[in-house]
């Protein structure tokens, strides 16, 4: 074979590969939104933080092989590679994703239960205290206000 014609088929399973990596990006994308369920705006910004992931993807998948040079086969590798993604891997990945971010959400709560359970018993033993430190200003603004004409008359 030729070599150019080697070269391009190199070049064409790598932009596949790099449409791969892109449906793995989405499907770790969507299962952040999933356990965060992000606001309107929020979920703007994580849109743009997102496509703005892919094209560095695109782009630096396009420089290492193929020197920046856009053909019409690297954009179709690219979507090629995203629908072989999304047809064969994305239901099992996305699915093992979402299981080990239940993990990871039950280790994290577990962790911060045991790190806050001493500043919530804490917080519960000291409430009264501050409760009645809360007081203080409000007494103090009161007795001034009465003590204030008898002051203030006073020549």
């Amino acid at each position: 074979m030729d070599t150019s014609l080697i070269l391009e088929i190199h070049i064409f399973l790598t932009v596949i590969y790099g449409g791969l990596i892109v449906g793995f990006t989405y499907d770790l994308y969507r299962t952040v939104r999933y356990f965060f369920k992000p606001n309107k705006i929020i979920t703007y910004l994580g849109d743009l933080l997102f496509w703005t992931a892919i094209a560095y993807i695109f782009f630096y998948t396009i420089i290492k092989t193929n020197l920046g040079e856009i053909r019409g086969y690297i954009l179709f590798g690219f979507f090629i590679g995203i629908i072989i993604y999304y047809k064969l891997f994305s239901k099992y990945i996305y699915s093992l994703c979402i299981k080990l971010g239940e993990i990871l959400s039950t280790f994290i709560n577990g962790i911060l239960s045991l790190t806050l359970s001493p500043l919530k018993f804490l917080k519960k033993k000291s409430s009264p205290i501050f409760k009645k430190i809360r007081k203080v200003p409000s007494e103090i603004i009161q007795q001034t206000k009465k003590y204030k004409k008898i002051i203030s008359s006073k020549k």
